[in-house]
């Protein structure tokens, strides 16, 4: 980049950000909050066309919207984990992280930085159905995990977590409990209750976001193992596919590769590096799994077979997954449906999640 063309480094926290633009040698600081008003005055400070780089964040997606569209300036969003690595210092500030951000994107070409697309609004709210069903998913088996201690406390050791999962037999069971146990145990109910019907509109709304993209939802979900939840997590996060170059481009992405060490000539692979595209990657595994016991597994299910007696079933079921990642990328880019696929079995699968009126 133009070492003389201005670019702007924005540093966001929950209530303020820190602005930086550098021209050459020469710098300008502007301060400001993260609220309407805040962001108001920063548009008046900014300058039609400007490069604009910030990190990833929780507000990073909205302002680089609201700027690109209200100021028409050329947005850039970075990884902030790929930041810290390239840009490391002691020295920390909100001031001197804007600078940092404006000095990488003005000494870097755009395509050596390590850029995160920016959502548009319709795949934002997607992503936001997606990450709030992992919260209440994880808050409900965090209360059923507690109920269930407090029936194992109480001496009652012959039920299982699967079994307090439905309503009618917590009802059941509270019955059976010492009164010393009751009223936590009822409260812990009563959470679950409300919880579980929050879930209950949630997936109402995720039904309607899937049945809006039904020929994208009817192609994902043709791969056994494939449910609703990885469907959207694939609609929001994966998309039509065109920002990655390759199949394996998109599991580095979701996070399915496995750390490399090197010294020498010796190679050394560890586990999965865990970072990524969490929304897919939590839910890829248990698609895996279920793909593996599906008639119409076909290949993936041959290869988790084989692969299994030599590496273990959970080092299997991850290369699994990984292909799954990759071969679903690819169905998405061609327009086709998973090879081993039964249509009949397909539409009976969108009746049973209740994606049955708009499929063909």
């Amino acid at each position: 980049m133009d070492s003389n063309k201005p670019v702007v480094g924005i540093d966001l926290s929950k209530r303020t950000l820190e602005a930086v633009r550098v021209t050459g040698e020469r710098i300008e600081r502007f301060s400001g909050k993260t609220d309407d008003q805040g962001l108001r005055a920063l548009e008046k400070w900014l300058k039609k066309g400007e490069t604009v780089v910030m990190e990833a964040g929780s507000q990073a997606f909205r302002i680089a919207r609201r700027l690109a569209k209200n100021i028409g300036c050329d947005m850039i969003v970075l990884n902030p984990g790929d930041v810290a690595v390239i840009y490391d210092s002691l020295k920390k500030t909100d001031k001197e992280d804007a600078l940092k951000l404006a000095r990488l994107a003005q000494r870097h070409p755009r395509e050596e930085l390590p850029t995160v697309e920016i959502p548009t609004e319709k795949q934002e709210v997607i992503r936001r159905l997606s990450t709030e069903q992992a919260h209440w998913s994880e808050m409900i088996s965090m209360s059923k995990n507690r109920l269930h201690s407090v029936f194992v406390e109480a001496g009652i050791v012959h039920l299982t977590r699967s079994h307090l999962s439905r309503r009618e037999n917590r009802q059941e069971a509270f019955e059976s409990l010492p009164e010393v146990y009751q009223a936590e145990a009822s409260r812990l109910m009563r959470d679950i209750d409300h919880m579980e019907g929050l879930v209950e509109e949630l997936e109402e709304q995720i039904r309607g976001a899937l049945k809006e993209n039904l020929d994208y939802t009817s192609l994902v979900m043709s791969m056994p193992g494939v449910g609703p939840i990885l469907a959207l997590a694939l609609l929001g996060y994966l998309g039509d596919g065109k920002r990655f170059s390759s199949a394996k481009q998109v599991g580095f992405f979701v996070g399915l590769v496995p750390k490399v060490q090197i010294s020498g000539t010796m190679v050394h692979y560890g586990h999965i590096v865990h970072t990524g595209c969490k929304p897919i990657r939590r839910v890829i595994i248990q698609a895996a799994w279920a793909l593996t016991r599906s008639n119409e597994g076909g290949d993936l299910r041959a290869f988790y077979q084989r692969l299994y007696p030599i590496k273990g079933k959970k080092k299997a079921i991850v290369a699994v997954a990984r292909k799954m990642t990759e071969i679903l990328y690819l169905m998405v880019r061609n327009g086709e449906f998973y090879r081993h696929s039964d249509p009949a079995n397909l539409k009976k699968k969108l009746k049973y999640y209740g994606l049955h009126s708009a499929a063909a």
